[in-house]
């Protein structure tokens, strides 16, 4: 309907050779492409077409008009599909796996945000470890992941980085609670409560802590980072968790926050990810935009 009537019968004829291939193509009769293909030469003055026994052949005007009939349809496709995609991006589902560290604020947070503004797309968040994570967005189970530390598969495509220290959590009647940082090298003995080793965080505390040479006296171990800070806010074990894991409880008052010294502590990140292989729909690309502008917005804290 956007392209003139006129324009496209010109172009049908163009391609097709002859008025009678076009309007076959077009299912109308030949008289009714006769009259458009005449008028556009009356309102043009000028000769489209050299008609011959071998049917229709461009004029060096015909060439010229064809040529805008060309990128005329090809600019009408590109808008058709900007609309189409505009218009999709208020409804569907976005599929998203996360290690739970994500669930204390950060995607609540987009959640809301979301709703708000397109409340016909639905987020559909599974929390699980790390390694499944990766697993579920190669296995395109999932759209996209949010993972501790880098992507660790080549399939995978790293749409944002958020730098997120992992820091010594406590309560505040802890004897460390008062201190401005700290350094794994003089935890050694340290009582903690950590997550389980399908966490990348434990990861991280593992490597780091093989690094210092020090060994923690490990009191517990949970797949539940809430609990992790339930039984640290009520005891005088530390856990160790990035900031954004724990916000709600820092803000409260009933955790305390202590960045670390050591620089695989300082520089580990949280990571959203995309596989290679999937095209994204357009809901997907808008969540994803909206999860990289918080997380840019979350950097370091």
């Amino acid at each position: 309907m956007i392209e003139s009537t006129a324009i496209r019968y010109f172009r049908v004829v163009t391609e097709s050779g002859s008025i009678k291939q076009a309007a076959a193509a077009l299912r109308i009769a030949p008289s009714a492409i006769s009259r458009q293909v005449q008028g556009l030469e009356e309102e043009l003055a000028v000769k489209l077409f050299e008609r011959g026994a071998r049917g229709m052949n461009l004029t060096d005007a015909g060439h010229v008009l064809y040529r805008y009939a060309v990128e005329n349809r090809s600019q009408l496709d590109g808008l058709r599909s900007q609309v189409e995609e505009f218009a999709s991006l208020r409804r569907g589902q976005v599929k998203i796996a996360t290690v739970e560290g994500m669930l204390s604020s950060f995607l609540p947070n987009s959640f809301v945000d979301l709703s708000q503004q397109y409340p016909g797309i639905a987020l559909s968040v599974t929390a699980v470890g790390a390694r499944d994570v990766v697993e579920m967005v190669s296995q395109n189970e999932v759209d996209l992941g949010l993972i501790f530390g880098r992507a660790p598969r080549r399939d995978l495509i790293e749409l944002g980085r958020m730098r997120q220290p992992v820091c010594l959590i406590v309560a505040p009647t802890h004897p460390l609670a008062g201190q401005n940082s700290y350094a794994m090298k003089d935890l050694a003995g340290l009582r903690v409560i950590l997550p389980d080793p399908s966490f990348g965080i434990r990861q991280e505390l593992d490597k780091s802590c093989a690094q210092a040479s020090v060994r923690l006296e490990m009191c517990s171990e949970t797949n539940s980072l809430a609990f992790t800070q339930t039984v640290a806010a009520r005891t005088d074990l530390a856990t160790f968790l990035p900031m954004v894991s724990a916000t709600a409880a820092i803000n409260a008052g009933t955790l305390v926050a202590i960045p670390p010294r050591d620089r695989r502590l300082e520089s580990t990140q949280v990571t959203l990810v995309q596989s290679a292989a999937r095209m994204a729909s357009p809901s997907t690309r808008l969540v994803a935009e909206m999860l990289v502008a918080q997380m840019k917005d979350n950097e370091g804290g």
